[in-house]
């Protein structure tokens, strides 16, 4: 089983007992998402209604099975690594607060990874202008995937300031234009792809 089967919406095949947990927990899971008393049935045997069970106590079994459906739609898009790692929790509320607090975790330490990219950013000895611009274009795309706040001026300078020797008058040349601190980053790599082609 792959993390696939984590959100197929299907129920996995027990292959034998060397995948009899994964099967349990995924079981549950999709059984779960599809409906909660089906589950309960299961688990507990079917549902006898409690002779005078009072108006609150159906309407907290009701909003219960609808955190529970809740809870398991969430299990059901994470792969397996993640689920084991917040399948103890029992609410769709403290998954999620899990969940968003490993993931904001890992967009601090990306952020921090591709600031530093940036920075070091600088042309390879023999490294064509072209693959110079698209290493760096990727810098730049997966920045704009984060809150990560760098200015086109910013970017632009740094751009021009990686490039080596030969293109050191053409960037002075750039960066002198009276309107260059309006420049968008796509208006400085056209200006050098242009020069290049000359």
């Amino acid at each position: 089983m792959d993390d696939q089967d984590v959100s197929n919406n299907k129920i996995p095949r027990l292959l034998g007992q060397g995948n009899y947990i994964k099967w349990k927990v995924l079981l549950e899971v999709v059984v779960c998402y599809n409906d909660v008393d089906m589950w309960n049935s299961i688990k507990i045997g079917p549902y006898v209604s409690a002779e005078g069970a009072s108006y609150n106590q159906i309407l907290e079994r009701q909003m219960r099975n609808k955190d529970d459906k809740a809870l398991y739609m969430l299990k059901q898009g994470l792969s397996w690594e993640i689920l084991t790692s917040v399948n103890h929790h029992t609410t769709a509320k403290a998954i999620f607060e899990v969940v968003v607090e490993i993931f904001e975790e890992l967009k601090d330490i990306k952020k921090d990874k591709l600031k530093q990219q940036l920075d070091r950013f600088m042309f390879k000895e023999g490294e064509r202008l072209k693959y110079m611009l698209q290493r760096f274009v990727a810098i730049v795309n997966e920045i704009r995937t984060t809150d990560l706040e760098i200015t086109n001026f910013d970017l632009n300078k740094k751009l021009l300031s990686s490039l080596y020797g030969e293109w050191y008058t053409f960037s002075k040349y750039i960066k002198q234009k009276a309107n260059f601190p309006k420049f968008k980053l796509y208006d400085v790599i056209c200006f050098l792809q242009a020069a290049e082609m000359k």
